[in-house]
């Protein structure tokens, strides 16, 4: 190759290689400019963030009281004084008051921090709606000083309020939430937890008795214990008064257990004078309900209802109801408590009775009889156990014979016959006496000596009156009692049990 020529490319190769390094070189010089700029911004951002505003400088362990003006009456906060276990708020000293709450407010107003300056210098207080606050809070501390602070709107971004100390000229802005107690009146700092609620099985009390009494009602309704202590139900507790029942456990738990756990939804009136408790409805309840037990002795009173405040052309929603409750130390007020709280106002017998007429196990019986029209049949039964017995295999107690008149029967037939008896109809309550005797008796006589004795009463042609254990309780169609007296011929008889009536 000519040598000039060579030479020529070899310096082009060369220049080539010098403009790419330099390309290269300057590239890297930007993104390392660009990476120092980022770097110096984020370090800036940072220092923003980590900025602090502090509108009031001491600590909370120097705060000693607090004062609040708002809309709602506001409220006085003190340090507790000798003998005072809390703090409190002296305007309802009367009541259980929230304990986290006023915690919660004492650590915020330490070292009580904004999160921006708004403006300063501010000679425009109005713009910020501080000319007039529509709040303000004062707060004392152990060396005898103060401050207060004037809380004004809500700024465009609304997680923001705007506050300025009222001897400053400096405008924050703070996060709502850390005010947000500073708007509210005392009546909010009470406790609403009103009864509470054991954790752990072996934490609950004794029951007791418990009586309830409605401005819908003639009569009172009251839940007590079993005097079964073998009944095989569900629920420990009967119903005892209008009529007495055997409890479904489902429909029947929170109206014989709803006290315990009882919370309001607000505080209305601490303290209240007779004037207030007429104006919630206090004075002639709705409802009373009392439960009374070892050591503890509760009445619930149920007033007026309790309704949303709604827009022109709206609904209101109801809340609840007015209610007080004696029997429990610092709940000397009226409350409001929802609805779905107090099943007493509006439950039915219905809805808490069992559907079994008893809760006897058969196998638990030593024998059961029957009078038709004062003719007894008895039929008197074997078994291999009880109810709470199982054999070697783990198989359960079973009737191993039945007996009427001297004659065996059909073990089946006796069982459909007993399973016949215990679906007997209870979801007519009735408390109007009959009249006359019974027309038919059902007598079950348990191991233990314990009985149960149901007695049909002729009321119309198409209906009877039942009596368990002596107290009238229900009314039945008479198609059942018809198909009681054909079954209990079938049994004898050797014939199937029809189940329908």
């Amino acid at each position: 190759m000519n040598g000039k020529v060579q030479g020529i490319i070899i310096c082009g190769v060369v220049a080539a290689s010098l403009a790419g390094m330099l390309v290269f070189l300057n590239a890297t010089d930007k993104d390392k400019t660009k990476k120092e700029e980022s770097s110096a911004a984020d370090t800036v951002s940072s220092a923003a963030e980590m900025e602090h505003f502090f509108v009031l400088e001491k600590g909370e362990d120097e705060i000693v009281s607090i004062k609040a003006e708002n809309e709602n009456g506001g409220f006085t906060l003190d340090k507790p004084a000798s003998g005072k276990s809390s703090w409190t708020v002296e305007e309802i000293v009367s009541v259980n008051q929230n304990r986290a709450m006023k915690e919660s407010m004492i650590s915020d107003c330490g070292n009580l921090e904004a999160s921006k300056i708004a403006e300063e210098d501010a000679q425009e207080l109005s713009k910020y709606g501080l000319e007039e606050p529509k709040a303000s809070f004062e707060v004392g501390y152990t060396d005898g000083t103060s401050k207060k602070i004037l809380i004004g709107d809500v700024a465009p971004e609304s997680k923001y309020t705007y506050i300025k100390l009222e001897d400053g000229s400096t405008v924050y802005m703070i996060l709502s939430s850390r005010i947000s107690d500073m708007l509210k009146g005392a009546k909010d700092f009470a406790n609403l937890s009103l009864i509470e609620k054991p954790v752990n099985n072996e934490d609950w009390p004794e029951y007791g008795k418990e009586v309830i009494t409605r401005s819908d009602w003639d009569y009172q309704v009251v839940f007590e214990n079993d005097p079964n202590e073998d009944s095989n139900m569900l629920s420990s507790q009967v119903l005892s008064e209008p009529i007495f029942s055997y409890l479904n456990i489902t429909g029947s738990s929170d109206v014989t257990h709803g006290m315990w756990g009882l919370t309001a939804s607000s505080c209305e009136a601490v303290a209240p004078t007779d004037e207030q408790l007429a104006e919630y409805g206090i004075d002639e309840p709705r409802c009373v309900v009392s439960l009374k037990g070892t050591d503890y002795d509760y009445t619930l009173k149920v007033g007026g209802e309790s309704y949303s405040e709604a827009a022109e052309g709206e609904t209101p929603v109801l809340q609840g109801y007015y209610c007080t409750l004696d029997g429990v130390k610092g709940c000397n007020a009226v409350y409001v408590i929802p609805e779905a709280s107090l099943p007493w106002v509006t439950f039915k017998i219905e809805d808490v009775t069992s559907n079994l007429i008893t809760s006897n196990y058969l196998v638990d019986l030593a024998n059961m009889s029957v009078t038709i029209d004062g003719k007894e049949t008895l039929f008197e039964m074997t078994t291999n156990g009880g109810s709470n017995d199982k054999d070697e295999n783990g198989k359960a107690a079973d009737v191993t014979s039945v007996k009427a008149d001297g004659k065996e029967l059909d073990i089946d037939n006796y069982k459909d016959l007993y399973q016949f008896i215990m679906s007997c109809p209870t979801n007519e309550i009735w408390f109007e006496e009959p009249e006359g005797e019974p027309a038919v008796i059902i007598k079950q006589v348990r191991k233990d000596g314990g009985e149960d004795v149901v007695e049909y009463y002729k009321d119309t042609s198409r209906r009877y009156i039942v009596k368990l254990n002596g107290k009238t309780s229900f009314r039945i169609q008479s198609t059942w009692v018809d198909s009681l007296k054909t079954n209990v011929e079938n049994l004898k008889n050797g014939k199937n049990i029809d189940v329908n009536y």
